[in-house]
């Protein structure tokens, strides 16, 4: 056999073992630079008809220890109001995929101080400790304590450590922690409804000053906080949206810059969000109530990723799948506060 065909043959062959290695090999070759896949949320978190479905509302997303915990107020399935919410119930996931449903984990109307209607709670880490901060008759807030991230939960105080609507508890990289919320239903200061911060004392569990207003502009209710490059974002629900604001400081001294609407409207359901990062990407989680048969009072929690642009303004967040534009049964048209003299 001649060099030439020798040469030939030796190039089919090699084209032939190429082949079928491809074949064999479906699955992409990963490099260092390959990133992982993206999280494409399936909305909503909980679907009903799934074991242990529960309407859940006004979801807190926290991460400890490398995973994504939701703490949420409670949607009774027969709810013609909000005056049935009575307990909370935590969500687990390490990958935003799979989720545990650890069901409701919270009682607060077992504890001889605390009684009526128990709306959106938040949880925060300290020292050991896990405080669980929930509203009680609407606006006084109680604290439960953990020393793990989902209970069990036992009193941290015996009364109320204050009275605000809608408590949002963040830690800051120097350990000092606030409180925030709104003086919705609450009169507080100037007349209106505004952002407004505290500083927590170490015990977690005492307010260490005065509450402090935060936003010149007025806001419906649902605060939320979070820092990310050395800003802090303070979000609320103004009319039908989420709207936010930005500071250099966690308690500004003049009011915080008003950023304008992060949210398309959510015509069926208040707009309660809270925000984290996880694996290097941003999330808003906030409910809705178009999805699950649900109504004005029977809302599901769900998320969506969330950007940034360079000056860290935030992008629009996209709901998916969209809200949809028809009212539901019990839907209520919400409207921003009104002007203040």
């Amino acid at each position: 056999m001649d060099q030439k065909r020798i040469k030939v043959m030796a190039t089919l062959t090699m084209a032939l073992v190429m082949s079928l290695l491809v074949a064999c090999n479906t699955s992409p070759i990963k490099t260092d630079n390959t990133e992982e896949a993206e999280v494409l949320p399936s909305n909503p978190i909980l679907k009903k008809g799934e074991a242990g479905f529960l309407y859940v509302a006004d979801p807190a997303a926290e991460v400890f220890d490398g995973k994504v915990y939701v703490y949420a107020s409670h949607d009774q399935p027969d709810a013609k109001s909000f005056n049935s919410m009575q307990d909370y119930l935590v969500l687990e996931s390490s990958d935003l995929k799979t989720w545990i449903n650890h069901g409701v984990v919270l009682k607060p109307r077992e504890y001889s101080w605390a009684s009526g209607q128990m709306n959106a709670p938040d949880v925060a880490y300290k020292d050991g400790w896990y405080y669980f901060y929930f509203p009680y008759e609407k606006t006084h807030v109680g604290v439960a304590k953990s020393r793990t991230p989902i209970g069990p939960w036992e009193e941290a105080v015996t009364d109320k450590i204050t009275s605000i609507f809608d408590p949002t508890v963040f830690v800051d990289d120097d350990g000092q922690a606030y409180i925030y919320g709104n003086d919705h239903k609450v009169d507080i200061g100037a007349p209106g409804w505004h952002v407004m911060g505290a500083k927590l004392k170490s015990n977690m569990t005492e307010l260490d000053g005065p509450w402090i207003r935060l936003s010149k502009e007025q806001v419906n209710e649902a605060v939320t906080v979070f820092k990310r490059d050395g800003k802090y974002y303070f979000l609320a629900r103004r009319g039908a949206r989420t709207e936010y604001f930005m500071s250099d400081t966690p308690l500004p001294s003049s009011y915080a810059t008003h950023m304008g609407p992060m949210t398309p409207d959510q015509t069926d359901s208040p707009a309660h969000t809270s925000a984290i990062e996880f694996e290097n990407q941003w999330y808003l989680f906030y409910h809705r109530s178009d999805v699950n048969d649900g109504t004005f009072f029977r809302r599901s929690a769900s998320f969506e990723r969330m950007d940034f642009n360079e000056d860290g303004s935030i992008k629009m967040v996209q709901f998916s799948p969209e809200i949809s534009a028809s009212k539901v049964p019990g839907s209520r048209k919400l409207k921003p506060p009104k002007a203040v003299n």
